[in-house]
């Protein structure tokens, strides 16, 4: 086992914790917002930036997550069922609220287990 890879895999779940933990705070922010006239959505990408850094890393070797910063999108589409502009769908936002949430704890999960696995090594010594 290549002992500085569980520090890479932890680097690469910091950085999307982070996108995860910027989600949240968009879709809070939706939430709160859902009975204001007029107010556009927002959402947070960033996977596919962070897939995008980490396979560059595997062909340079060279592991650059500021590349992988999360990036918030206003949705400035109207939808037809609003009359007010509001285009927040409050039960949508719930479920990615909660998908979001669990993603975050499955990261955390593997952060653990990673260190649980350097405490090990580090105990053998």
């Amino acid at each position: 086992m290549n002992h500085g890879l569980l520090f890479v895999q932890n680097d690469i779940l910091e950085a999307a914790m982070q996108g995860t933990v910027k989600r949240n705070q968009v879709i809070q922010n939706n939430i709160a917002n859902n009975d204001v006239p007029n107010f556009k959505r927002s959402s947070v990408q960033f996977e596919d930036r962070l897939a995008a850094v980490v396979d560059n890393a595997r062909r340079t070797g060279n592991l650059n997550l500021g590349n992988a910063a999360p990036r918030v999108v206003r949705h400035n589409t109207t939808l037809r069922f609003r009359l007010d502009g509001n285009n927040v769908d409050i039960e949508t936002e719930m479920v990615d609220l909660y998908q979001n949430s669990m993603r975050f704890e499955t990261m955390v999960s593997g952060v653990m287990n990673n260190y649980r696995k350097i405490a090990l090594v580090l105990a053998q010594r």
